[in-house]
């Protein structure tokens, strides 16, 4: 999958580590096996690669002792990998920039994109000096990252996003406020609360149906039926 890109990105290091043409060729070989993480973090993975690799020059280490830690940190690479930057990153971003777009800012492209890509760049570039350095003991530092607590107030950062998002640009009506001769500031706040209510129970619904590993075209589907039949009652216009 990602080993022929993995070996070209190798290749300059391992050139400077082996002299040996046979060495090097063995080196080629050993990563030409299948390889598959998230691409932001395998450059941690490559600067532990090398490092690995001169000690096994020096004689210090056995072959084995690479693939075992290249096949254990490859797995965990792309979980954390995964998780955040796609799984709760992305989303977080994208609900951001949605609230710069419906302000018609003209800069919210540009504004994704620097706030999506700062992180993943920031460990692309360092990442592989961390590995190079502290070998297989760069998993220490990677948890002192956090991930898994920052992914989980990403998700929760983006569901606030999404009920923000959702009374101040969906327009929800009650039937119950378009039938009374209320004063036009309480039909507005009624309004309001009833978006907000309703705004909250939709994404509450999503997300819980995320967690049930209900397929996310199925839930698009469920929505929209949703939005038509809603419509259809003159609840949502």
């Amino acid at each position: 999958m990602m080993n022929i890109g993995f070996l070209y990105s190798l290749k300059p290091g391992l050139e400077e580590i082996y002299s040996d043409p046979d060495k090097r060729q063995s080196a080629y070989k050993r990563h030409l096996e299948y390889f598959n993480t998230n691409p932001y973090l395998s450059p941690i993975l490559m600067g532990v690669v090398l490092n690995l690799e001169e000690r096994l020059n020096k004689g210090e280490i056995q072959e084995d002792i690479i693939r075992d830690a290249k096949e254990g940190l490859m797995t965990a690479l792309a979980a954390l990998g995964d998780g955040f930057f796609w799984d709760s990153w992305r989303p977080f971003v994208a609900a951001l920039a949605l609230i710069f777009a419906f302000g018609n800012y003209l800069l919210t492209p540009i504004i994704f994109l620097i706030l999506y890509n700062i992180p993943h760049l920031y460990f692309r570039f360092f990442g592989i000096f961390w590995g190079y350095r502290l070998g297989t003991d760069v998993i220490r530092l990677i948890s002192k990252f956090r991930i898994q607590e920052t992914r989980t107030g990403l998700r929760f950062g983006t569901i606030a996003l999404l009920c923000y998002l959702i009374p101040n640009h969906v327009n929800i009506h009650s039937t119950l406020l378009l039938g009374n001769n209320m004063p036009i500031e309480y039909f507005y706040w009624g309004e309001k609360i009833v978006q907000g209510v309703g705004a909250s129970i939709l994404v509450t619904m999503v997300a819980v149906a995320y967690r049930a590993k209900i397929d996310v075209f199925m839930i698009s589907f469920l929505l929209m039926i949703s939005a038509l039949v809603l419509y259809h009652w003159g609840i949502l216009i």
